[in-house]
């Protein structure tokens, strides 16, 4: 299964904006999607996940009414992580999972996971989106950077922002494609940290599909993608 890997250093950077445009880079591709949530570990406490995944925990039949939305507190040891797949969730409008399936995913699956379980759940979930007609998956989440080999890897940031998660710092330097999204107003007011900016960032602004910096990063992600699929052939 062909991946592309899609991080960030915390919530608000642009992260699901930065997987849609790769779905449209990658069209005729059958790309399927991933939106995972790893729910212990490095936790962004400052991030409410909102209405939308109230709504997407309710239509799969869990719990979303603990602290913040709810949704972390619905994985534990007992059921260290749930694969939801269910249209009514995934498909209920405003979602990320939503805008991930307009934005041309073959089907989309959304994973939350306790951090030990995240590896197995991301190969159930590619399963299930191959056996939906995917050859490639776009996996919005920056923890599987710790274990995944992706085609591509995508690191999107904002500066200033907030603290950067430590998987975030580890994996910069290495991710094919940085970008510094320029958004009207940041999430925070932390300088970037020196290992952002060495991995030379391309400024884009992700809301403006005619941004040039946006355009030339779902061009350089799609060359990227053909590139390496054509030579593990």
């Amino acid at each position: 299964m062909n991946l592309v890997v899609v991080g960030g250093p915390h919530s608000g950077v642009g992260k699901t904006l930065a997987s849609e445009i790769a779905l449209h880079a990658l069209t005729g591709l059958a790309y399927g999607a991933i939106k995972l949530t790893v729910a212990d570990g490095e936790r962004d406490r400052g991030h409410d996940h909102g209405a939308s995944a109230l709504i997407m925990a309710d239509a799969a039949g869990i719990c979303g009414r603990g602290m913040s939305c709810g949704v972390c507190e619905t994985v534990s040891t007992k059921l260290p992580s749930r694969l939801i797949t269910a249209e009514g969730a995934i498909h209920k409008h405003g979602t990320d999972t939503w805008r991930l399936a307009n934005a041309g995913a073959v089907a989309v699956a959304w994973i939350i996971a306790l951090r030990e379980a995240a590896p197995r759940a991301v190969e159930d979930a590619c399963c299930y989106l191959a056996s939906k007609g995917a050859r490639g998956v776009v996996v919005e989440g920056t923890t599987s950077l710790d274990w995944l080999t992706p085609r591509a890897s995508v690191m999107v940031a904002t500066d200033p922002g907030r603290t950067w998660k430590d998987v975030a710092l580890r994996h910069v330097a290495d991710c094919d494609i940085v970008l510094l999204n320029t958004v009207p107003v940041p999430p925070g007011n932390q300088s970037a940290p020196a290992a952002f900016t060495a991995a030379r960032p391309v400024r884009c602004d992700l809301a403006d599909r005619a941004d040039e910096g946006t355009k030339s990063y779902g061009v350089r992600l799609r060359r990227l993608v053909e590139e390496r699929t054509s030579v593990s052939h």
